[in-house]
């Protein structure tokens, strides 16, 4: 797990700024909780499947540090009183780094984000400052009420503090590294259902 943490701190090192700062140093510093039981559920296999065993024409090289521990990732369906059972269960998240990641750190979120096809995560917000880096699937995202706009693999997507965001895929799923910095309780999220 150490070498997939480096991977993924070396990939946010390339994007200079103070979150990537902040979140490739926890990575690199964290010490790992030690064995955890997988969790993954069938839907979220499958897509798992689909994403690393596909041939993209340049795929991004995390992906093969994905595949190399991905019997070691617990995922988790997104449950929470806030998120209906319909949109939650199109959801996936594996939780790498935080308070009840599978590395500890008491700052810091981050993990992977796995998101069904042809689906919309509607309009949401949180306090934690929000960074995504997409490893596979170009998905529509839109910000506080902006035009969607497609991000590729290799995109960063930086959601400030409170601000309303929405991911919309079309054929392929979305696999995106995900990272909390600031306030990372989950009491602040919001979802606009409707």
């Amino acid at each position: 797990m150490k070498r997939f943490l480096e991977a993924i701190a070396t990939a946010y090192d390339a994007q200079l700024g103070p979150m990537t700062a902040e979140l490739s140093g926890a990575l690199r510093s964290s010490e790992s909780r030690g064995p955890t039981t997988p969790y993954e559920p069938t839907l979220t296999g499958r897509m798992l499947d689909q994403i690393l065993v596909t041939q993209a024409p340049n795929p991004h090289p995390l992906l093969a540090e994905v595949a190399r521990v991905r019997d070691r990732l617990v995922w988790y369906k997104a449950e929470s009183e806030r998120i209906p059972e319909a949109i939650g269960s199109r959801l996936s998240f594996v939780e790498l780094l935080g308070p009840d990641g599978m590395v500890y750190c008491d700052h810091c979120r981050l993990g992977l984000f796995l998101q069904t096809p042809d689906f919309c995560y509607p309009g949401h917000a949180h306090s934690a400052d929000e960074l995504y880096l997409v490893l596979s699937g170009t998905a529509e995202w839109q910000t506080n009420g902006s035009e969607p706009t497609p991000q590729p693999p290799g995109s960063f997507i930086h959601h400030p503090s409170g601000h309303w965001h929405a991911m919309n895929t079309r054929s392929e799923p979305l696999l995106a590294v995900w990272g909390w910095t600031g306030d990372i309780g989950f009491d602040s999220y919001s979802m606009n259902a409707d």
